[in-house]
């Protein structure tokens, strides 16, 4: 995990509670990620309006691990449950994931997080 005070994690951790009391602890973080989907028309990445710090977590309810992207342009987060749905492909630097709805989903900087859950 980034190195964050013992008052950064209490900060950062009642901020996630706010959204989803279910977490009970912060998994792993990193400081900076930017969300891109795979538009198979165009056969290309295109960058979303989400980037910010992302945080892996554990849930004391059902699903017990998810993540989030607590975004810094906009109001809207990215949240999602870590399920059997879930598909994960390491291209480093980038993690590639596919969820339920079948969306490709890239985001950088992310080597580190795929051994957390």
């Amino acid at each position: 995990m980034e190195l964050l005070s013992r008052a950064e994690q209490e900060m950062s951790l009642a901020a996630l509670k706010q959204h989803d009391p279910y977490i009970t602890s912060i998994a792993d973080l990193t400081g900076q990620v930017a969300l891109y989907t795979f538009c198979p028309k165009a056969n290309q990445w295109e960058k979303t309006d989400i980037e910010g710090t992302l945080f892996v977590y554990r849930r004391s309810a059902s699903p017990y691990h998810g993540f989030t992207i607590v975004n810094r342009l906009n109001m809207h987060n990215l949240v999602e449950p870590v399920n059997k749905d879930l598909e994960f492909q390491l291209h480093e630097p980038f993690l590639l994931y596919r969820n339920a709805s079948c969306e490709y989903i890239s985001s950088g900087s992310m080597t580190r997080m795929t051994v957390i859950a």
